[in-house]
């Protein structure tokens, strides 16, 4: 038997800077990395182990013009290819109270990267979704089977109208963490991504400056708002 009070909201980000950002005041526990199958695994896990509640943190790509890096949005839902999943209505309401500049919108949980300028503007065109990432909807259906409270905070790291360099994504290892001499040699090969890489980098700084406000604003709990203290049985 585990008191909630004892129970970390658990956080499922795609890197590890966003991991740690997510730990940084305690109240949360960071599940992250680039393989599918494994954060879906460990978010399985952590919510077995007993959890207040699923968050999908971190940065995303811009599906709407009036997004630019650093902005922030709110999911209201999770778009898929397979449908969709709802948020918490009281904890979406409770951030946006805490981060009133915030963006209400869905958000699509991708299964693949989306890094052109045009596949973002047909996403956005085909769905309404506000904002791009790949670890929603795995915290969603993860979120789902356990019945626990499921918010989204993402921040814009790519604006719709520009493409992620691919120099940037062969830097990206599974286990979330960047592989600088990977870039450098991608580089090297494709040096016309240099100007790419060196706005990414700037957008990057936005972003990161973003979620770490939010991340102190919302406090160790991220803003999940308890219901009474009770004793919860867990496996």
């Amino acid at each position: 038997m585990k008191m909630l009070a004892d129970r970390p909201v658990i956080v499922a980000t795609g890197m590890d800077f966003e991991a740690r950002l997510a730990e940084k005041h305690g109240g949360a526990r960071a599940v992250y990395g680039q393989n599918r199958t494994r954060l879906q695994d460990d978010l399985h896990a952590h919510a077995r182990a007993g959890a207040r509640g699923i968050l999908s943190f971190g940065t995303a790509g811009g599906l709407l013009p009036a997004l630019k890096p650093g902005d922030i949005v709110v999911a209201t839902a999770v778009l898929t290819a397979d449908g969709a999943f709802d948020t918490d209505a009281r904890w979406t309401q409770s951030l946006l109270t805490a981060l009133p500049h915030a963006y209400a919108m869905p958000v699509y949980g991708s299964e693949t990267p989306i890094v052109s300028a045009l596949a973002k503007e047909a996403l956005a065109s085909n769905t309404g979704a506000a904002a791009v990432d790949m670890e929603s909807q795995v915290a969603a259906a993860v979120a789902a089977e356990y019945a626990l409270p499921f918010a989204v905070l993402r921040v814009v790291i790519d604006p719709v109208e520009r493409a992620l360099p691919p120099s940037a994504i062969a830097g990206v290892r599974e286990d979330g963490t960047t592989d600088a001499v990977a870039v450098l040699r991608s580089l090297l090969r494709r040096p016309g991504d240099i100007p790419g890489i060196i706005r990414l980098a700037g957008d990057s700084g936005k972003a990161k400056q973003a979620l770490a406000d939010c991340r102190k604003t919302l406090g160790p709990l991220f803003g999940l708002l308890d219901p009474v203290d009770v004793p919860l049985h867990t496996e």
